[in-house]
């Protein structure tokens, strides 16, 4: 449905409508026009409830975006992941201000305003979850060594969820060698190479 082509036409009826007012009349015109104006009142009502739901969407999405998580958490890259999970559609913005924006407007576009926010707290609590146990670094050796022992999918399924801070977290603990220039890719590929010989070297000792 082109609803800016139904906008124009309305708008040119209602000038007509106007222009003539006074002069229209009979029975058959008049059942019509009751007949439109229920049709209108009807569809004006769905209108505005679509606008409010839109709204609130917009709003709660804008709301999780300026949360103390999201500024701790949100990132270009999952963002990226999030629109394709929730509507399957790429993310182009490579900016994280026009990268916001363009997940709401897509998300609404699509009507997965809630299936997005879903996606977004259960990413920021499960996020929480392993900043509150960060700081123990005998932790973070652990999940190191389970990283060594888990297969391809099982390991790309776990990575998948951490953000870029975790698993810097991850590799500092557990002394892998990084800079500032070490990009996510190569990170990921060093904890993997690392965790499955420090996986092998125990069950080995063991």
């Amino acid at each position: 449905m082109n609803y800016l082509d139904l906008a124009t036409r309305l708008s040119q009826l209602g000038d007509r409508l106007a222009k003539y007012s006074e002069k229209i009349e009979g029975e058959a015109l008049g059942r019509a026009a009751g007949r439109l104006l229920i049709q209108l009142t009807s569809f004006e009502e769905h209108l505005n409830s679509f606008l409010a739901s839109r709204k609130s969407g917009e709003l709660f999405l804008e709301t999780l975006f300026r949360s103390p998580a999201a500024r701790k958490h949100l990132s270009i890259d999952l963002l990226k992941k999030g629109l394709r999970e929730v509507v399957g559609k790429p993310l182009k913005s490579e900016n994280l201000s026009a990268a916001k924006r363009e997940f709401i407007e897509i998300v609404h576009e699509k009507e997965k305003a809630d299936e997005a926010a879903k996606f977004l707290k259960k990413v920021f609590a499960a996020a929480a979850h392993v900043e509150s146990r960060g700081k123990d670094k005998a932790f973070l050796q652990k999940e190191f060594i389970r990283f060594g022992a888990l297969d391809d999918e099982e390991f790309e399924r776990e990575i998948g969820n951490r953000t870029f801070g975790e698993l810097r977290r991850l590799a500092a603990a557990s002394g892998i060698k990084f800079t500032d220039k070490t990009t996510k890719p190569r990170l990921v590929a060093l904890i993997r190479r690392y965790s499955q010989r420090a996986a092998i070297n125990i069950a080995t000792a063991a």
